[in-house]
C-alpha cells in the first residue's frame, strides 16, 4: 500500500470519529436557541477548558505558525506572548458576562451591546463587523484543511477538493449537534492537537538532528539564517501591535460565546490561568521544526506546507497520517467554532432582531443552520482566491473583531459609556482597519498593524463622543453596573464568612 493511501486512510478514520463524537453529544430532544448556540449554560470545567483552547489554536497552529516561523523567525514571537496574555481578558470580561448572559439571556455579543446602550442599530453594527472579520478567518482555516489534504497526499487530492471535505464533514456535526457537539468535538481534538505535534517534533527533532538536544539546530540557525532570529528595530512597532491586535482573540465571538456556555463563573477564572501553560507549550516544537525546515528544506513556495512537508520526509506513514490528522483537528475546532458563533450572530442579532414578527426557537433553529451551510460556502469560495499566509490572514481577521473591545469595556466598567460614543467608535475603528489594510498602509510614516490603527481611533472617538453625550439611563447603568455590583458584594461576603468559619475551625482546634 503506497504511503499516501496510508495517511488518507488515517485522516478519515479521524473524520468519522468526529462525525460520530459530534452525533453522540448533542443535546438529544432540545430544540431551543440557548441548548444550540450556548450548550444550555451547562459546560463543565474539563470541556470549557479543551474548547477554548482548540478554538484559540487554528489552523494557524500547526501551519501557520510553522510557516511564519519558516519565512520569519521569531518575528512570530508576538503571536507566542498573545498566548500567553491575552487569556487573562478572561479576568476582565468573562466573570461579568457570565453573570449579565444567565441573568437577562444574552447568548451573543450584539446581545449585551444592545441592551445595555439601547440600541438596535449597535447590536447591528457589532453583528455585521463580527461576520465581516469572521468569515476571513474562517477562509484561513479552509485554507488550511485544503493544504493538509493536497500536502499528504502528494497533490492526488487537489487543495479544492481538500477544501471541499474539510466543508462537508464539520457542518455535519454541527447541524447535527449544535454547541455541544462543538464543545466536545473541540475536547478530543485538543487534547489530540498538543499530544501529536509534541510527538511529531521529537521524531523529526530526532530523526534529522540525532539528537532531541537541539543547540545545534540554534547554532545553525545562528550561521546559516541569523536574520530570523533578530527583530530588526523597524520592525519593533508592527510587532508590539500585531501583539496589541491579537489581544482580539480573547473577544473573537466563537470564544466569548463561551464565556456564556460554562456552569459556573469559578470555570472562567480557571481557565484564565491555566490555558497560556497549553497555549506556549504548544509552539516549542513547532518552532523546532520550522527551523529544521528552513535549514534542509530551504526556499519553499508555500512556507505553510513546511509541516507535513517534513513529516512525510522524515517520518512514517502512520506518524505522518497522526499527526496530520492532529492538524486537521487544530483547523476544524476552530473552523466548527466559527460557523457556528456566525450562525448564531445572524439568527440572534440580525434575523431575530430586525424581525417584524416573533420568531420561534424552531424558525430561528432553521435559519441558524441554513446560515451555516452558506457561510461556510462563502468562505470555502474565498479559500480558492487567495495566496497569502494563512496567519497573515487571521491577524487582520482579529484586528477587526478587537474593535468590539472599547464598547464592551464600557458595558461592563464605564458608567460614562454612552450610545453615540460606542456606535462612532465602532465604525470609526472599522474603517480604519480596512483604510490601514488596504489603502493607506503606513500613516504619517508609521508602521503599526491595521488592528491597533482602528483601535486607537475607536478609543479616542469613543471616549470623546460619550463625554460629549448625555449620561445613560439611570436605570439601565442599574440594570448591568449596578447588578454586577450586587453580584461583587455577595461574592465578598461569602469570601468573608468563608475565610470567618475556617479562623474558627483553627482556634477551636
Amino acid at each position: 500500500m503506497e504511503n499516501w493511501v496510508q495517511i488518507l486512510i488515517i485522516i478519515s478514520i479521524y473524520c468519522v470519529i468526529v462525525l460520530a463524537v459530534g452525533v453522540f453529544t448533542r443535546d438529544k430532544g432540545k430544540t431551543s436557541l440557548e441548548s444550540y448556540y450556548v450548550g444550555g449554560r451547562s459546560i463543565g470545567p474539563f470541556v470549557s477548558y479543551f474548547t477554548y483552547v482548540a478554538t484559540f489554536h487554528s489552523s494557524f497552529a500547526f501551519l501557520g505558525a510553522a510557516g511564519m516561523l519558516y519565512t520569519s523567525g521569531i518575528n512570530f514571537f508576538a503571536t507566542m506572548t498573545s498566548c500567553i496574555v491575552s487569556p487573562l481578558m478572561i479576568y476582565l470580561i468573562g466573570r461579568p458576562v457570565w453573570y449579565l448572559g444567565k441573568k437577562y439571556g444574552f447568548m451573543t455579543q450584539g446581545d449585551l451591546l444592545g441592551d445595555y446602550y439601547q440600541s438596535r442599530l449597535i447590536r447591528t453594527v457589532v453583528a455585521i463587523v463580527s461576520l465581516i472579520f469572521l468569515i476571513p478567518y474562517l477562509q484561513a482555516q479552509i485554507i488550511g484543511g485544503g493544504h493538509i489534504f493536497s500536502s499528504v497526499t502528494g497533490g492526488r487530492i487537489p487543495f479544492l477538493w481538500g477544501c471541499v471535505i474539510l466543508y462537508v464533514v464539520i457542518i455535519g456535526y454541527i447541524l447535527l449537534g449544535g454547541f455541544k457537539a462543538v464543545a466536545w468535538t473541540d475536547t478530543i481534538q485538543g487534547i489530540m492537537m498538543i499530544i501529536l505535534i509534541w510527538i511529531a517534533g521529537s521524531t523529526i527533532l530526532g530523526k534529522v538532528n540525532g539528537t532531541l538536544d537541539w543547540s545545534n539546530v540554534m547554532h545553525t540557525m545562528a550561521a546559516e539564517h541569523g536574520d530570523k532570529l533578530l527583530i530588526p528595530i523597524e520592525r519593533w512597532p508592527v510587532f508590539m501591535t500585531t501583539f496589541l491586535s491579537l489581544f482580539g482573540i480573547s473577544i473573537y465571538p466563537p470564544t466569548f460565546q463561551r464565556f456564556y456556555s460554562v456552569s459556573n463563573p469559578k470555570s472562567l477564572k480557571w481557565l484564565a490561568v491555566t490555558s497560556p501553560i497549553y497555549l506556549i507549550f504548544f509552539y516549542v516544537p513547532v518552532m523546532a521544526v520550522a527551523f529544521l525546515g528552513a535549514i534542509h528544506m530551504p526556499g519553499l513556495e508555500a512556507p505553510d506546507q513546511i509541516l507535513p512537508l517534513m513529516l512525510t520526509k522524515y517520518t512514517t506513514p502512520t506518524m505522518t497520517g497522526l499527526v496530520m490528522a492532529g492538524a486537521l483537528a487544530a483547523t476544524m475546532s476552530s473552523t466548527d467554532s466559527q460557523l457556528h458563533a456566525a450562525s448564531s450572530i445572524f439568527t440572534i442579532d440580525l434575523y431575530k432582531n430586525l424581525s417584524k414578527k416573533p420568531v420561534t426557537d424552531q424558525k430561528g433553529l432553521l435559519v441558524g443552520k441554513s446560515t451555516i451551510v452558506v457561510i461556510a460556502l462563502i468562505a470555502l469560495l474565498l479559500s480558492q482566491f487567495s495566496s497569502q499566509l494563512i496567519m497573515a490572514i487571521s491577524a487582520f481577521a482579529l484586528g477587526g473583531c478587537l474593535q468590539i473591545m472599547p464598547a464592551l469595556v464600557g458595558a461592563l466598567y464605564w458608567k460614562r459609556a454612552t450610545r453615540q460614543g460606542a456606535l462612532t467608535g465602532l465604525v470609526a475603528g472599522f474603517i480604519a482597519v480596512l483604510a490601514t489594510q488596504f489603502i493607506w498602509k503606513t500613516p504619517f510614516g508609521l508602521t503599526l498593524s491595521s488592528g491597533a490603527w482602528g483601535l486607537l481611533v475607536n478609543v479616542l472617538l469613543f471616549v470623546i463622543v460619550s463625554l460629549l453625550t448625555p449620561k445613560p439611563d439611570s436605570a439601565q447603568i442599574e440594570k448591568f453596573h449596578g447588578y454586577l455590583a450586587s453580584v461583587n458584594r455577595d461574592f465578598d461576603e461569602a469570601q468573608a464568612s468563608e475565610s470567618r468559619k475556617k479562623q474558627k475551625g483553627v482556634i477551636a482546634s
